[in-house]
């Protein structure tokens, strides 16, 4: 089996994937922490192996020009083509089975708090709802703002690569930020009213504390509402009912610790927050119609 799944900073990322190489080191060694943006050609060469399931801590997009570049987020892989940009959020699994040598683009990735440090507003980056966790990670690029999209990342690598102000970076990020939340018609959505803000919120905290098995009520109490307009809200955005939005979240934690670690059934019952094997069991089941057990096999037979 292999490792438990990792959550990195970072540091701790580049280390982990990356070849421990001078030209690396000129490429990261700026002076703003948590940041960078660069071209994906000069980074593919530096690649040491694929990338195990992993979360970072930090928020990543990479925008492609040429070819094309494929990742896994949770168990559905996507293909990220030219004009699209695909955001990784912090705190969602992600993996990549092969690297590709021939894409061009650029990818930028920066820890939530960049923005905070420059605006002093914790709130700010709840503006942009697509970094939160459950949103769907692809934003198409029209061909009229491609131009735009397209200098906003170059200015940022530019900047990055001459480690000149973090104020000057820290605008230009939030100038990417503000184009893309337009393109994917963030404005529009927020006019559904409170409903599609609820779902938000929701599916944020049930990835949050995906491991304590908390149910809808005690969701409602920590958002202020009552279970039953949770669920009418979280319905009428998603056609699906509160409680199988938790479990789906859930199944994808609990797949990931059985393909990703070498814990025992019980052990990841315990860390998922069920205090009885037996019934973390006949969850799992009746959802995915084997045992936690058969499914560890199935993994380690493919």
């Amino acid at each position: 089996m292999k490792t438990k799944i990792k959550t990195y900073d970072s540091e701790g990322f580049r280390k982990e994937y990356f070849n421990d190489n001078s030209r690396l080191d000129e490429l990261f060694k700026k002076s703003i922490i948590d940041f960078f943006c660069l071209r994906i050609e000069d980074l593919i060469s530096g690649v040491l192996k694929p990338i195990l399931p992993s979360k970072e801590e930090s928020h990543t997009f990479i925008f492609v020009t040429e070819g094309s570049y494929k990742t896994k987020i949770g168990f559905k892989e996507y293909e990220i083509k030219p004009n699209q940009v695909l955001t990784i959020q912090a705190g969602v699994v992600f993996s990549v089975e092969q690297i590709i040598k021939n894409v061009k683009g650029y990818t930028c990735h920066f820890h939530p708090n960049t923005l905070i440090g420059k605006f002093g507003n914790r709130s700010l980056i709840s503006e942009f709802e697509f970094l939160n966790v459950g949103n769907y990670p692809i934003i198409g690029i029209k061909e009229s703002s491609m131009s735009a999209i397209l200098n906003i990342f170059k200015r940022l690598a530019t900047e990055f690569a001459n480690d000149n102000n973090p104020n000057i970076i820290h605008t230009y990020l939030y100038t990417l930020l503000t184009e893309l939340k337009i393109l994917v018609g963030e404005s529009n959505l927020v006019k559904q009213g409170a409903s599609y803000q609820i779902t938000t919120q929701f599916r944020t905290l049930v990835h949050a504390k995906v491991k304590e098995n908390l149910k809808v009520t005690d969701f409602a109490r920590i958002m202020n509402v009552s279970p039953n307009h949770l669920n009418k809200s979280v319905k009428s955005i998603t056609a699906k009912s509160a409680s199988e939005i938790i479990d789906e979240i859930k199944l994808i934690e609990i797949k990931y610790l059985l393909y990703q670690s070498t814990l025992s059934i019980s052990e990841i019952s315990y860390e998922m927050g069920y205090l009885d094997p037996s019934y973390f069991t006949r969850f799992f089941k009746k959802r995915e119609n084997v045992s936690p057990t058969e499914f560890r096999e199935l993994i380690e037979k493919s």
